[in-house]
């Protein structure tokens, strides 16, 4: 395993996740003892952090399947999905079927292109 794959692995913790969010919302808690000039690892610490914060909200709100959590390719890809097609879906009317929908099984089917 690489240090990415660790700090990654890190950041999804329950344990990571319960203190990033418990620092954005009391001011005493703090996730670095620095506060400033942050180092490369803690920066992209921070950004893994922030990633997870996201797919974890979208699995309780938007009802996404949690095996998006299982492999980090299946998360790579829902955040670029997600980059890339969230908001235009949420712009568009009620009516419009999305294109993805993440579901439990054993394979994935992925949607084709026009």
């Amino acid at each position: 395993m690489n240090i990415y794959s660790l700090l990654r692995n890190l950041a999804k913790s329950i344990r990571a996740q319960n203190i990033f969010v418990a620092s954005k919302e009391m001011s005493g808690i703090h996730i670095f003892k620095n506060t400033i000039n942050f180092s490369r690892v803690q920066e992209f610490y921070l950004s893994w952090l922030y990633s997870y914060d996201m797919i974890m909200r979208d699995i309780i709100v938007d009802k996404i399947s949690e095996k998006v959590l299982t492999d980090e390719l299946y998360e790579d890809s829902y955040l670029l999905w997600r980059r890339e097609n969230k908001y235009k879906e949420e712009n568009k009317s009620q009516d419009n079927k999305k294109d993805l929908y993440l579901v439990s099984g054993k394979t994935i089917n992925f949607p084709k292109r026009m």
